[in-house]
């Protein structure tokens, strides 16, 4: 007796099922990478803005700007309030990172 193989329909529906199952699962382990701790934060405003809206952004949210990026509608920000990220969200953040990340931005001074 050879053994049966399931019809082209039902493996596709097989493969898509598991495809979205393994995209899912990487959406939510690279939320919990990216989400901010330890209060600081990766703050990105929409680049069309104001070079200035990136501080009163954090500034309205409660934060700091600890450094800023070569990017004017990027900045690092820290506060040691609970829901900072939230809060920046709130006041016209487009994105907010985890801190860690910001050394893909960070400025360098020219010698």
């Amino acid at each position: 007796m050879q053994p049966s193989t399931p019809p082209p329909g039902k493996l596709f529906r097989q493969c898509r099922i598991v495809g979205i199952n393994l995209a899912v699962i990487g959406l939510v382990l690279s939320a919990a990478a990216i989400t901010p701790r330890n209060g600081q934060a990766l703050v990105i405003v929409p680049p069309w803005s104001e070079p200035s809206r990136v501080v009163d952004v954090i500034s309205q949210a409660g934060g700091s700007v600890i450094n800023g990026t070569d990017a004017p509608y990027a900045a690092i920000a820290h506060s040691d309030e609970p829901g900072f990220a939230f809060r920046l969200f709130s006041s016209g953040a487009m994105l907010v990172l985890d801190g860690s990340l910001a050394f893909f931005c960070r400025s360098t001074p020219t010698p």
